[in-house]
């Protein structure tokens, strides 16, 4: 089994006319950098205050295994994971205090720390870690397809576990890294968000759905008390409303601002804008829907979309026109097709009449995030331009992960992935318009093949190979493409300070505090 080696993200907060898309050369597994935010980081830190947080979708707890973007503010910091990546992406204890990988790689052996405890005050055991993994399995994680590689998971002691594996898995840590460990007991009251408990550094107070949450310090937490007395989160969705809850000091934090918004805010010299971990932001088409049924109508949108006018407009030196999903820093990324698709409004018009398609409706369905809105906004105006008629159907977005779950998205959808420092072996299970039951519908023997062959790369030119011909093939059959990858940026107050990140650009505050 090819085992690509992984270089850091860097992570920077710098001004917006100066970002570059820091991409990390990442295999199949995923790399942490924590970030220091705010003026005066490096000083010393000073308890108290409460860290407020703008974002522009509504948490959910019934979600909390699986990658959503009003998760990324609060997760972290009730729930842990066993291991979590460093700088350099290499895995280092959190809740488990050592591993060992048997020789033939089907198995791992697990150790826990035996001085945690849950915020309700019952010891953590290799039961919950148990427990967890099972509830992985069933859940609708990015991490879901690893955990379905688990023969059995042997509780060996309170505080030990063995987990065997049908074919070695040498992805494990990310599926360590993106699987936070539930307290069996209260784990049901996930669903309403009636009963929130992990390991974390704050404990879950509220939730007023669509409008705020509250958190508050763990002053029993096993890593150290955390400065902050609490976290609140703001849920809003106006993009107006939220620059403006940041512009008048009522938010310290922005997730989920608009670009144009992020930019602006760049030049206030009260504010610093954090990258973040990578996205993609695919088109993704029904093949079993007219007229995306025919290979050719499917090109033919690809060549309608202005990738660079996108990249350029909407995310500014953040975005990258790309035909692609992979990170563009991986190992084997292949480079030469990463504009198969070149703008050409022409030859598009030209094969949708070909087909017969000019006119047809294009119904797009798009989760409702202000960049998503952005990006379909384009795609849209490029569609007319060439003789379709598309109209966009906003959906919010856990109605939108319930659908894409489900493989319902319709006729044409633009969800939003992220990349998280993972590599294509991670990425193409993880990735919910690449894996089996994807919205495209698209699933043939000459795919599967093809995936399995970069699993099974056991070289460098083997992988390089055989990612080239996955990329092609997805690129030929147009089921789904990426239309830009983009940065993620959040907006920090410089009176806050020491707030860090993880690859998948979940934050974590145990560290943080603010300016008195």
């Amino acid at each position: 089994m090819y085992d690509v080696q992984r270089r850091s993200r860097v992570v920077s907060a710098v001004a917006a006319g100066a970002m570059a898309l820091a991409l990390a050369v990442s295999g199949c597994q995923s790399a942490v950098k924590q970030q220091q935010t705010g003026a005066g980081a490096a000083g010393k830190p000073v308890d108290g205050g409460i860290l407020t947080i703008a974002q522009s979708s509504d948490i959910q707890p019934n979600n909390v295994l699986a990658g959503r973007l009003g998760n990324s503010s609060w997760a972290s910091n009730v729930f842990e994971t066993l291991t979590r990546y460093d700088g350099d992406g290499t895995p280092q204890p959190l809740l488990a205090k050592e591993w060992k990988v048997a020789a033939d790689k089907l198995s791992i052996e697990i150790t826990l720390r035996d001085d945690v405890t849950f915020q309700s005050g019952r010891k953590l055991t290799a039961d919950d870690v148990k427990y967890s993994f099972e509830q992985v399995l069933k859940s609708s994680s990015q991490v879901t397809p690893i955990a379905k590689k688990f023969k059995s998971i042997d509780v060996t002691g309170p505080t030990a576990l063995t987990i065997h594996f049908t074919k070695p898995v040498p992805n494990i840590f990310d599926f360590f890294e993106y699987s936070y460990i539930l307290d069996k007991e209260s784990a049901k009251g996930l669903a309403d968000g009636s009963k929130v408990i992990g390991t974390g550094p704050f404990l879950f107070k509220s939730w007023s759905p669509g409008s705020q949450v509250q958190l508050v310090r763990n002053d029993k937490y096993w890593g150290g008390k955390p400065h902050l007395d609490g976290i609140t989160i703001a849920v809003i969705t106006d993009s107006t409303a939220m620059l403006n809850a940041v512009r008048g000091n009522r938010s310290q934090l922005a997730i989920g601002m608009n670009p144009v918004d992020i930019q602006s805010m760049a030049s206030n010299s009260a504010f610093t804008v954090v990258n973040t971990t990578g996205s993609v932001y695919p088109l993704g088409l029904n093949i079993d829907q007219p007229p995306f049924d025919k290979k050719e109508v499917r090109q033919a949108v690809n060549y309608a979309i202005d990738r660079a006018r996108i990249a350029k407009q909407i995310f500014g030196a953040a975005g990258v026109a790309t035909d692609l999903f992979w990170d563009p820093s991986l190992p084997g990324y292949p480079k030469d097709l990463a504009q198969r698709y070149t703008y050409d409004p022409a030859k598009a018009k030209q094969m949708l009449t070909a087909a017969g398609a000019e006119g047809a409706a294009v119904p797009i369905t798009v989760i409702s995030l202000p960049q998503n809105m952005s990006v379909a906004e384009i795609v849209r105006r490029n569609l007319e331009e060439v003789g379709l008629k598309p109209t966009i159907e906003p959906q919010e977005t856990q109605s939108f992960g319930e659908n894409q779950i489900a493989g319902k998205l319709g006729t044409a959808f633009m969800p939003l992935h992220g990349l998280n420092g993972l590599g294509a072996i991670t990425l193409m299970d993880t990735l919910p318009s690449l894996r089996k039951g994807n919205s495209s519908r698209f699933w043939t023997d000459e795919y599967a093949a093809l995936r399995n062959k970069v699993t099974a790369a056991d070289s460098d030119a083997a992988y390089q190979d055989a990612l080239h011909k996955l990329s092609e093939y997805i690129l030929d059959q147009a089921f789904t493409s990426a239309v830009v990858q983009a940065q993620g940026q959040n907006v920090v107050a410089k009176n806050a300070h020491d707030l860090n990140w993880s690859t998948r650009s979940y934050l974590d505050a145990k560290s943080a505090y603010l300016d008195h």
